[in-house]
């Protein structure tokens, strides 16, 4: 107990992020904030309707509904008539947003897989206000980018073998959550501290493109969403979860590269969502700027892929352990692979999810630009930057280039009208299977868009999050 003689103790940074987030409504945030939330809305919601039919989503529902001896629940699972419990919707909403390369990047990782099922999975609690689910999203957001920051960055951090998407998103997972179910501070510092204590995910599913990289978004939004209601039902968790020097996140997940000063840099002020950004291609965002080193190359010499000779990734020894991949055994191992990717665009100008499945592995072309690519470890580079592309081509000349910002970066972001474009290609092909006529399966996509960017007007979205995500 403090005495009335001591000054209380400082607040810890789990409960700086608590006090700040339990207290912030939706009239508080700037306009730009609220659009960007409204824009990851759309992108994760379009990348897992589309994902929904892939085999690991079906993995993992089938585990979900397996788990159950009624299955019951009332959250929807996108683009499908089941429904489960809000925990369990989560991870299978999550891993179908995560499962096609075509969800968002930076913040946590992919912050909108794992905040954005759990904000949904609740669209029915409290009857929850599009104003609300706007704010929620932001707070996951935040959250999720500020506990990566705190853990010495993305670079760092994923450099010693976790990946930030599983490790830090629980925490933005449990803020998002924290702040639907109306937590106060005490409460939400609760739901952060008990996500903490139960987080992970490692990239071991590099070494053979397991599954288990699509499903970790999806279970840290299992985990943050439980650890909210386990708060709102009376359960404690450490407050020094990050910052404790023995068994604290950043002790045990960061040791050695941990910065906690950045947990709350700029807290109220600098909103993190910002930070991320959308892809316009199917892989790995770490392929995105030589991509389009490569597509603007082309463009400008007028060369087809029959004029490449040699192309040549330079990067560090991070990039060639991560991304020098010239065999390919899965999708995760083309979406995963300089040599994969820079062949399909050389010979198609794009790197939509139509290069990538089904594969074009074997025809004779792709074949020999991936046989002529390689990525080698010749430079230095800093934390956030992209490797340049050297392309050399069969009359002699040597171009090389590097893009700082790739197509789809806060710096560089896809248009109003680019994102919409993108919506509508991952929603409209989800709809072939049933009997709607091509017209109509447009206005799916089309009306998915209009509805959530009218979404702050609507009173409760548990009827709208029902219209737009059951196929």
């Amino acid at each position: 107990m403090v005495s009335k003689h001591e000054p209380a103790p400082a607040p810890t940074l789990t409960e700086s992020l608590a006090q700040y987030w339990s207290s912030v409504r939706f009239d508080d945030l700037p306009v730009d904030t609220v659009r960007l939330a409204k824009r990851f809305l759309l992108d994760t919601l379009a990348a897992g309707i589309a994902g929904a039919g892939t085999d690991v989503a079906a993995i993992v529902r089938r585990a979900a509904q397996d788990s159950l001896e009624v299955v019951a629940g009332s959250s929807v699972l996108w683009a499908r008539n089941d429904k489960l419990p809000a925990p369990l919707a989560a991870l299978v909403n999550g891993t179908a947003s995560h499962a096609l390369e075509l969800d968002d990047f930076g913040g946590c990782g992919h912050s909108g897989a794992v905040v954005i099922p759990a904000v949904c999975a609740l669209a029915g609690r409290n009857a929850m206000s599009g104003k609300e689910a706007l704010t929620a999203i932001v707070a996951g957001y935040d959250v999720a980018a500020r506990v990566l920051e705190g853990a010495g960055g993305y670079r760092p951090h994923n450099d010693l073998g976790w990946h930030s998407s599983g490790t830090c998103g629980g925490f933005g997972a449990a803020a998002a959550a924290a702040k639907v179910l109306k937590l106060d501070s005490e409460r939400f510092s609760d739901a952060l501290g008990i996500a903490g204590t139960y987080t992970g995910g490692i990239w071991a599913f590099l070494a053979d493109g397991a599954m288990t990289k699509r499903f970790h978004p999806g279970k840290a939004s299992e985990t943050g969403l439980s650890a909210a209601l386990l708060a709102q039902a009376g359960m404690s968790g450490p407050r020094q979860v990050l910052e404790a020097p023995w068994g604290g996140f950043f002790s045990t997940y960061a040791h050695g590269i941990a910065t906690p000063a950045a947990t709350l840099a700029g807290l109220g002020s600098e909103f993190r969502i910002a930070r991320s950004g959308m892809k316009p291609y199917a892989c790995c965002r770490g392929l995105h700027a030589t991509l389009d080193a490569l597509f603007e190359v082309m463009r400008e010499t007028g060369a087809g892929s029959n004029a490449i000779k040699r192309m040549i990734v330079h990067g560090n020894e991070q990039v060639r352990v991560q991304f020098d991949r010239p065999e390919i055994g899965n999708l995760l191992d083309a979406q995963f692979s300089f040599q994969y990717a820079l062949a399909v665009g050389a010979v198609s100008g794009r790197a939509t999810l139509d290069q990538f499945v089904p594969f074009r592995y074997a025809e004779p072309e792709v074949q020999r630009l991936m046989s002529a690519t390689s990525v080698v470890a010749d430079r230095a580079m800093k934390p956030g930057e992209y490797p340049p592309l050297e392309i050399r081509f069969t009359d002699g000349r040597s171009i090389e280039r590097h893009i700082p910002f790739a197509k789809g970066a806060p710096e560089n972001p896809l248009s109003d009208d680019e994102l919409h474009r993108k919506a509508v290609s991952q929603i409209e092909p989800v709809f072939r299977q049933g009997p709607l006529r091509r017209a109509d399966r447009l206005r799916v996509g089309a009306g998915v868009d209009a509805g959530l960017r009218g979404i702050d007007a609507v009173a409760g979205i548990a009827g709208l999050s029902r219209e737009i995500l059951r196929a």
